[in-house]
C-alpha cells in the first residue's frame, strides 16, 4: 500500500537529522531523479531552461525531504508544534516550490516531439480528463479545496486520528499537499495553459486562505484547555506542556503561516501593478 511510505521509521538510522527510511526517501528521490536526467537531456540537445526552474525543484524536493524524513515528522507525535511546521512546510514551501520548478514542462520537452505529442493526447484525449482538470484548477474551486482541506483536519476528532492511526496521518498529507498544488497551480500556472489568474484575483485567493489560516492559528492559540487528546497526556520534550505547545502551534500558523501569505500577496500585488503600468504604457505609445 502507498500511504504507510509518507510516515518514517522510528527505530531506521539516520544521517544530519534525516531518518534513512528507503519508502520515504524513494518518494524524493525518485521525482529528483527523473528531473535531474530530463535536465541532462535538455543540455545535450542544446534546449535550456531558466536556472530558476531546477532551484526552484529542488528546493522544494529539500522541504519535502525534511518535513516528512526530518525531524518534523520524527517529533510530530509528541508536539504539535512540530505537526503543524509539517503541514506549512507542505502547504506553503513545497508545493508552490515544485510547481515553479515546472517538472511537466522539462519532462516533456526532454522526450522525443512525437513521444511528449502522444503522451500528452493520451492522457488528455478523454474529454471527462480535461474537465476534470479545469474545473478543479479554477481559482474559486482550488480555493475553496484548499481551506475545506484545512478546516476539517483541524478539528479536534479527526486530527486525533491523525495522530493515532497511521494511514489517516498518511491521508492527510496527501490531502494537504495534493489541494496545495490545485491551490498554487492557477497562480503559478506551470505548464502554462495561458490562462494563469490575474495578480489580483491571485491576492484574492492567497488573502482569503490567509484569513482562514488566521483564524484556525488564533484559536489554537487563545484556547484555555488542550483541544487534541492525543497531546493532552503524551511526554513532551523541552519543557513544553501540551498546552504551551498548543499556543505555539497556534503562532506557528497564526503569525508564521500569515507571514509567508502577507509575503506572497504583496510579490503578487507588485507583479499585477506592474503589468498594468505596462500595458498603460502601452496603449499610451500606440495611440
Amino acid at each position: 500500500m502507498f500511504l504507510p511510505v509518507l510516515h518514517v521509521c522510528p527505530t531506521c538510522p539516520s544521517v544530519f537529522g534525516i531518518t534513512l527510511y528507503p519508502p520515504a526517501l524513494l518518494l524524493v528521490f525518485v521525482p529528483v531523479l527523473a528531473y535531474t536526467l530530463a535536465l541532462w537531456r535538455l543540455r545535450q540537445l542544446g534546449r535550456m531552461v531558466p536556472s530558476s526552474w531546477p532551484v526552484s525543484f529542488y528546493a522544494g524536493m529539500l522541504s519535502a525531504l525534511i518535513a516528512l524524513a526530518g525531524p518534523l515528522d520524527t517529533w510530530n507525535d509528541e508536539l504539535l508544534t512540530m505537526h503543524m511546521a509539517q503541514h506549512l512546510v507542505l502547504i506553503q514551501i513545497t508545493a508552490p516550490l515544485i510547481l515553479l520548478g515546472r517538472p511537466v514542462q522539462v519532462m516533456l520537452r526532454a522526450l522525443p516531439p512525437h513521444r511528449a505529442g502522444a503522451l500528452t493526447r493520451l492522457l488528455l484525449r478523454p474529454i471527462w480528463t480535461r474537465r476534470l482538470l479545469t474545473v478543479l484548477t479554477a481559482p474559486l474551486v482550488a480555493t475553496a479545496l484548499a481551506n475545506l482541506a484545512l478546516v476539517v483536519w483541524h478539528f479536534p476528532a479527526l486530527y486525533a486520528q491523525a495522530v493515532w492511526q497511521q494511514w489517516v496521518h498518511d491521508l492527510q498529507h496527501l490531502s494537504f499537499f495534493g489541494t496545495a498544488l490545485l491551490f498554487w497551480w492557477p497562480i503559478i500556472d506551470p505548464i502554462p495553459r495561458h490562462h494563469r489568474v490575474s495578480g489580483l484575483w491571485a491576492s484574492l485567493m492567497v488573502f482569503i486562505t490567509a484569513v482562514v489560516s488566521t483564524i484556525i492559528g488564533a484559536i489554537l492559540t487563545l484556547a484555555d484547555e488542550v483541544l487534541y487528546e492525543p497531546y493532552r497526556y503524551v511526554a513532551m520534550p523541552w519543557g513544553f506542556t501540551p498546552l504551551v505547545d498548543q499556543q505555539v502551534a497556534g503562532l506557528l500558523m497564526w503569525i508564521g503561516g500569515g507571514t509567508l501569505y502577507v509575503i506572497v500577496i504583496l510579490i503578487l500585488l507588485a507583479r499585477w501593478l506592474l503589468h498594468e503600468e505596462g500595458q498603460r504604457v502601452a496603449r499610451e505609445s500606440t495611440a
